[in-house]
């Protein structure tokens, strides 16, 4: 039993005094930071696994190394590893950060809001597929170099790179160009000619800036009250030319002729000899003495006659 005992204490002795063993070499490896280190190629390394042994590749890029480096940093730092086959390797990648186009985009328009306004305002990049990569374990922000913007055409030019305040990291040129939107009007449904626009008839919709025609409508109430000269699509914007007051006398209509004075106040019938909406002067024939007369449109189907006093001084007060 003694010599059982002490020969048990000589092989505990001897595992104490000699370098960790079981040591396996990964097939793999992918690092965070600008190191690699022992655990980061062997598995088991025990206290050594923090040792570094080389520097690590750029960010994405990746190194191999082989049976006989491999087995000379082992052997330097006291593993028990070799290996089995001169084929032996391991490749190491340098892990990233990936920053996408929405990101350089959000960062980039919060540059361009200290320069001018981006109120309705959005990014169009040229290259929407554009991105940037960074370290893993590098602060996660995006450097702006260079940013011009063209008050006319509004494209913007800038050079990007991350992460921002690293004079090495790679740099790319972005282009694109500021999109504006405004809201204006645009009919919910078809609108016939001759009918009148009310509110509902409207929806304030936001589109492109760049896309809108000059003469559009930017305010219901240049539409509000009007009427189509032709029919009016649904979910176009409505230039104002295509609307007009809305006729309340129409050519060959029967009309009721208002003849007011200081006075008093007559009322005959007409035929309207052309169209008109409120306001408008037109010429009217009594239907009972045949006479042409100017008036003007007052209500539907309804013209007024002013005395010629009040008439010349009408017309010198219209613009």
């Amino acid at each position: 039993m003694s010599r059982l005992l002490a020969f048990l204490l000589l092989a505990l002795t001897l595992a104490a005094a000699t370098p960790a063993t079981g040591q396996t070499l990964r097939p793999t490896a992918s690092v965070a930071d600008n190191l690699i280190r022992l655990g980061d190629l062997f598995a088991n390394a025990g206290p050594a696994a923090a040792v570094p042994v080389a520097p690590a590749p750029a960010p994405g890029m990746q190194i191999t190394y082989g049976a006989d480096w491999l087995a000379a940093a082992a052997s330097e730092h006291h593993l028990a590893w070799s290996p089995s086959s001169p084929f032996d390797q391991i490749t190491v990648t340098r892990a990233i950060r990936t920053i996408n186009a929405d990101q350089i985009v959000g960062r980039l328009m919060g540059e361009i809001a200290q320069r001018q306004s981006t109120d309705n305002a959005e990014l169009e990049l040229d290259n929407p597929g554009l991105h940037l990569i960074e370290a893993a374990d590098a602060p996660p922000s995006i450097g702006i170099d260079g940013l011009t913007i063209d008050q006319r055409t509004e494209r913007i030019s800038a050079v990007v790179f991350a992460p921002a305040g690293d004079p090495a990291a790679p740099r790319q040129r972005i282009t694109g160009r500021l999109i504006y939107r405004v809201e204006v009007p645009e009919p919910t449904h078809a609108l016939a000619a001759g009918t009148i626009i009310v509110a509902g008839d409207l929806d304030m919709v936001k589109v492109r800036r760049d896309r809108i025609d000059p003469g559009a409508a930017t305010d219901p109430q240049q539409l509000v009250g009007e009427s189509p000269r032709h029919t009016l699509a649904p979910g176009e914007p409505v230039r104002v030319a295509d609307v007009a007051m809305p006729l309340l006398v129409h050519r060959a209509d029967l009309v009721t002729i208002d003849l007011k004075t200081d006075n008093l106040e007559l009322t005959s019938q007409g035929t309207a000899l052309e169209d008109g909406a409120a306001g408008a002067h037109v010429r009217i024939q009594n239907t009972k003495s045949n006479r042409v007369i100017d008036a003007i449109v007052t209500a539907q189907d309804m013209v007024t006659v002013l005395p010629p006093g009040a008439a010349n001084a009408q017309l010198a007060a219209e613009p």
